[in-house]
């Protein structure tokens, strides 16, 4: 489904969007550091997501004293939702998704406007990104940026970042406004995963370039969004929900590569046997294997690995899990699915 936006734009002006959710430990540092990004033409636009602290206080403040800074309001709980709001407000021709909690290199987003404003043709560029547990003047980075532009041909980040933890943050990526003309916006649906489905969506439909530089410190602290939902169970049941709402539906309604099919089938036919394997006690696990089924209609599951399903939902068995995985699956993606 495309949203509609707002047909205006302003030429050269970076929107910059930033969803936020009981942030007021990081508001004010968020906003400083933008200012030294030393853009020539944005705006900043927060979304309060239900905060019950202190943060729209702190943005309104802000606001008193720059002009360019504007709050709105989601009540849809998630950063899908508080992204897609901005993106009704924003006004720029350029689109920028910030976190609050993370933090940019020097030079960044200049550096991701100058690509898009010489290679007319693209439709996102994306720079690095640095995972660290320290703040970005603690942090210690080996990579020396060259600046290289990489345009790879079509569909290869899609089929890439399928592969989540090759993604790069969402802070990592500057998109033109047409862009979500064409692909639509972030899933509502996703309360987690949202940037993953899109990302990959956008890496299948767009024209995608990499800027080796380093864009975005993403602060992974235990007070994260995705930190919090790691404590509260395993990854796969996480990233089952953008495969069922998102990869499979794309899947069925497209022409795609093989190779980004296998990605897809491999995840389908490998998360149901690792949720089952991970799932205590067998009426649970039989419980849960109906409604796995059910959730990848009308995608079938294939009689030759039936057998094995069944049995790791009669067991619970890891090690039979990982078997399937490594070696039965692997075989049947490689030699059945053309």
């Amino acid at each position: 489904m495309r949203n509609q936006f707002l047909n205006t734009h302003v030429h050269n002006l970076i929107s910059i969007i930033i969803p936020v959710y009981n942030g007021e430990l990081y508001i004010k540092d968020a906003y400083k550091l933008l200012i030294c990004q030393n853009l020539e033409e944005f705006e900043i636009i927060f979304v309060d997501n239900n905060s019950n602290d202190n943060s729209v206080e702190i943005i309104n403040d802000i606001i008193k004293t720059d002009k360019r800074v504007f709050l709105y309001y989601e009540a849809v709980q998630g950063a899908a939702s508080a992204r897609n709001t901005g993106l009704r407000y924003a006004k720029g021709e350029f689109i920028y998704f910030f976190d609050v909690d993370d933090e940019l290199f020097d030079n960044a987003l200049n550096a991701l406007l100058n690509v898009l404003r010489t290679n007319i043709r693209l439709h996102s560029v994306h720079g690095n990104t640095v995972k660290s547990k320290i703040r970005l003047k603690d942090t210690k980075t080996v990579h020396k940026d060259t600046e290289k532009l990489t345009i790879p041909e079509p569909y290869y980040w899609g089929v890439r970042w399928m592969n989540y933890g090759t993604l790069p943050g969402t802070p990592s990526f500057l998109h033109r406004k047409s862009v979500f003309d064409l692909i639509g916006c972030f899933n509502p649906q996703l309360r987690l995963g949202e940037d993953a489905a899109f990302h990959v969506k956008l890496g299948m439909e767009c024209k995608v370039g990499h800027l080796d530089k380093n864009i975005l410190l993403y602060f992974r602290h235990q007070r994260s969004t995705v930190s919090t939902q790691n404590k509260k169970q395993e990854k796969v049941f996480t990233y089952w929900e953008p495969l069922i709402h998102e990869h499979i539906p794309y899947l069925i309604s497209n022409k795609v590569p093989l190779a980004f099919k296998r990605e897809v089938l491999v995840r389908v036919y490998g998360y149901i046997a690792k949720m089952l394997a991970l799932t205590e006690f067998y009426p649970n696990r039989k419980q849960l294997e109906k409604k796995l089924l059910q959730d990848i209609k009308p995608l079938h599951f294939p009689i030759y690995l039936r057998p094995f399903i069944s049995l790791i939902t009669l067991t619970g068995n890891l090690s039979l899990y990982k078997v399937y995985y490594y070696y039965i699956l692997n075989f049947y993606i490689k030699h059945f699915v053309k």
